[in-house]
């Protein structure tokens, strides 16, 4: 009987105990969000470790369970929007992602058209070839479509949404581009790499074009508004 009655009391004491570290865990989370702001999860833990000692473990479920009563509110961080150059050349020359993406276009283009020309059969070259062309063919033509369609980059359509529609808009690219070819010109290996160049490059320019007007204008088709001055005679 007094075990039992030694058991309830140390089940009742550990309950408290952990009470009491739940209480504490969550106004220390509280004053840390006040305070200092975290911009994810993952450095509100790390503070929560360097500063109170709580480990990971102790504080995520508590956030959890913070998050369903609503006490804390989660959400994905705010993406800022990538601002396209104003001037043409930033997208060749430039530091920013603009140009790399032109680059890795270029590079791509150029790599495809020179395996495709020789014959590689086999070595590293041929598992190169591979990997290139299906990059090629299978993202690269529909992505350069996708930046035609959303030239933009913000938080509305994110990269990997990006991503899956370029490999959709690719394959659906790849079987018209395959009808076209298998009905009028000659349907091989070359000419799919130059029909799906030639498209990949409009597509660039293209983007370039309306991506330019992005960043001097802030639009793209919407028509400038006229300012309207008002003069009062006095």
């Amino acid at each position: 009987m007094a075990d039992k009655k030694e058991k309830r009391k140390q089940k009742y004491k550990d309950k408290s105990e952990a009470n009491l570290e739940k209480a504490e865990i969550k106004q220390k989370i509280t004053t840390i969000l006040k305070e200092k702001k975290p911009n994810n999860v993952r450095t509100l833990t790390e503070i929560m470790e360097s500063d109170h000692e709580f480990l990971p473990e102790q504080v995520l479920p508590i956030i959890k369970e913070m998050e369903n009563s609503n006490e804390i509110k989660l959400q994905e961080p705010i993406i800022e929007p990538t601002i396209p150059p104003k001037k043409i050349l930033e997208f060749f020359w430039g530091r920013n992602y603009f140009a790399y993406e032109f680059w890795m276009t270029i590079t791509t283009i150029a790599l495809v058209l020179t395996l495709v020309l020789l014959d590689v059969r086999s070595g590293i070259f041929f598992y190169l070839r591979y990997a290139v062309v299906c990059f090629f063919m299978l993202i690269l033509s529909g992505w350069s479509l996708t930046s035609v369609i959303f030239p933009e980059l913000n938080d509305n359509f994110r990269f990997l949404e990006r991503v899956a529609t370029a490999i959709g808009l690719s394959i659906v690219i790849l079987v018209l581009d395959g009808l076209f070819l298998n009905y009028t010109f000659r349907f091989n290996v070359l000419s799919i790499a130059l029909s799906l160049t030639l498209i990949i490059l409009i597509c660039l320019m293209i983007s370039i074009i309306l991506r330019i007007r992005l960043g001097k204008f802030g639009y793209i088709f919407k028509k400038e508004e006229e300012e309207i001055i008002e003069v009062f005679e006095g």
